[in-house]
């Protein structure tokens, strides 16, 4: 289906390394099919992601339904777009979709390392676990997930976590496409706060980060702390940490669901999660220059991925379609024609 290629996370442009390939085939096979037999809540927060929803809402659908059940609770507080018509019409059309939504006159949180910032995502995260508390401490994993990154995240990644024994949490190779001089494609190491080498939890620099490479494939890192755009925990780990201010707050989750016993806590470098592209100075200059030139001189073209087509102007965000769409299919149809 020509909609969902477009979501459809690319897995050909990240291959495992040729001494764990067969390895790491073994083990999504065997996580597809332990996910096929068990199933998950996928929790996260929404505020203004009307232009990058209706995708989120897919890829969040198409992961639930590689388990046996599953169950979507998001809380969403003080947008100011479509976000809230948007998950209140998901909610109607599929009954396993659960909004919390809260008008609370909170400040945008910036992506910047801010106290303030932490206290407001904590508060917000503590929300979605005393509901999953209350409603669905029957399921054995929460996977824990930004809304908001435009280039989704690996389903066979995923399926390679399940298809590893002897852990409690395993955070994301999160990762994003940074031009670094001529390389347009090249990669960095994003979510630099909430990743932690030390068990004294001392913050890293983000330059420090950005230059880790994980290869699909290789071992699980075990980290005190990560979390790169996805976390997957087993429900008692889940429930037992504890989210706070101060520090980021997957830190102070970690470090007290480790503390109470859960200390298996990984990241795995095949959980690739893609949060798109920073732009840098010159790089609109150095995509015109490789238009013209470079065609000349090589006889092809340099693809730049991202930014993604995925994700809808300010003015498309403002949509509403006609009637109320039955899958979150038919609302990414309806804007990508808007």
């Amino acid at each position: 289906m020509e909609l969902l290629d477009e979501i459809r996370f690319d897995e050909h442009l990240f291959p495992a390394r040729p001494e764990c390939a067969h390895e790491y085939s073994k083990k999504v096979s065997l996580g597809y099919d332990r996910m096929q037999q068990t199933s998950a809540v996928l929790v996260g927060l929404a505020r203004n992601v009307a232009p990058i929803l209706p995708a989120t809402m897919l890829r969040m659908e198409l992961l639930g339904e590689t388990f046996a059940d599953y169950r979507i609770v998001l809380f969403e507080n003080d947008s100011t777009d479509q976000t809230i018509p948007l998950l209140s019409a998901w909610s109607h059309a599929n009954p396993k979709v659960e909004i919390l939504s809260e008008s609370l006159g909170a400040p945008v949180s910036r992506p910047i390392r801010c106290a303030n910032r932490a206290d407001r995502m904590a508060f917000y995260r503590q929300k979605c676990q005393a509901h999953i508390r209350q409603h669905h401490s029957d399921h054995p994993f929460v996977i824990v997930i930004d809304t908001d990154v435009e280039g989704g995240w690996s389903p066979d990644g995923v399926a390679s976590t399940f298809g590893h024994d002897g852990w409690d949490f395993v955070g994301s190779n999160g990762l994003i496409y940074r031009r670094s001089g001529w390389d347009a494609n090249a990669t960095a190491q994003y979510d630099a706060w909430a990743y932690r080498e030390n068990e004294d939890y001392r913050p890293l620099a983000t330059s420090y980060v950005n230059r880790l490479q994980h290869r699909r494939g290789e071992p699980l890192v075990p980290l005190p702390s990560c979390f790169g755009g996805m976390g997957i925990y087993r429900m008692a780990a889940y429930l037992a940490g504890e989210y706070r201010g101060q520090d980021i707050e997957h830190v102070s989750f970690h470090r007290t669901l480790r503390h109470q016993g859960f200390a298996r806590t990984y990241l795995n470098p095949s959980q690739i999660v893609l949060y798109g592209r920073k732009q840098r100075r010159w790089d609109r200059s150095l995509r015109l220059l490789q238009r013209l030139i470079l065609p000349l001189m090589l006889q092809r073209r340099i693809v730049w991925r991202f930014p993604s087509n995925l994700h809808f102007s300010p003015s498309q965000a403002h949509f509403l379609p006609p009637r109320q769409p039955s899958s979150p299919v038919e609302y990414y149809r309806y804007a990508k024609a808007s």
